[in-house]
């Protein structure tokens, strides 16, 4: 569990310059926030933002509505304001998707949310690797933790979540920075993955698990739940 004071602040509010974030032109497109959470970030109590907006379309995708880009139904604000309204309640607070590093607000939101005194913790497929180099080189956006979804062997990617080969192995050069920072410092992490029976991941899941494992972690194991033998989500059937 992350530390939160008797005041409702955690040891990362009271170092960082709340003046650096314009509160009122953080963009974060949200679609939806779940007030109290006990599942997004293992042994922490969190607030949860959805950002709206996934550029990868995995076959097993069960929050499909969050895909396409645009605006959110909640804001940012609203995300403070619960965070304010439930201090010394919450352990901090967890940025979803949608994928979050496809959010050109994400470090203004983790700094902001860092102003009030809460950890964050952040949900990520690895899209974007330069971002999260910029996340991580900094103590205003670094998140506590990170979850890190490895979708298959790079030339298995696109066959599971769309795109090209390319930004297969820019998620991998993700998984290999954020890695990197775990091992060199405080930050917490867990990197997963999700199979189904007679998936090319559940196939290779040994080769995965063991480039992964080279990198100094363990590989955490999920199996898709409500998709069809070819791993489609069923409640996508029409969408």
């Amino acid at each position: 569990m992350v530390g939160v004071s008797i005041d409702g602040t955690s040891g990362v509010g009271a170092n960082l310059d709340s003046a650096r974030v314009d509160l009122a032109h953080v963009d974060l497109k949200i679609a939806g926030i779940i007030p109290f959470s006990a599942t997004d970030w293992p042994g922490n109590l969190t607030a949860t933002a959805f950002v709206q907006g996934c550029p990868w379309r995995c076959i097993y995708c069960h929050n499909f509505q969050l895909q396409p880009f645009g605006d959110g139904e909640a804001s940012f604000e609203q995300l403070l304001e619960l965070l304010r309204s439930r201090r010394g309640l919450l352990d901090g607070a967890v940025i979803s998707g949608g994928e979050p590093t496809a959010q050109r607000a994400l470090g203004d939101a983790i700094a902001a949310i860092h102003a009030e005194g809460f950890p964050v913790g952040l949900h990520t497929c690895g899209y974007q690797p330069r971002r999260l180099e910029e996340l991580l080189a900094d103590p205003a956006t670094r998140p506590e933790w990170i979850g890190i979804d490895v979708k298959g062997l790079p030339e298995d990617m696109p066959a599971v979540v769309g795109g090209t080969l390319a930004r297969a192995e820019a998620a991998w050069r993700s998984l290999e920075i954020v890695c990197a920072a775990a091992r060199r410092s405080d930050l917490e992490i867990e990197v997963r993955t999700t199979i189904w029976p007679g998936s090319t991941l559940e196939a290779h899941l040994d080769a995965v698990t063991a480039r992964v494992e080279a990198l100094g972690f363990p590989l955490v194991v999920h199996q898709a739940r409500g998709v069809d033998q070819d791993g489609y989500y069923v409640d996508n059937y029409g969408q």
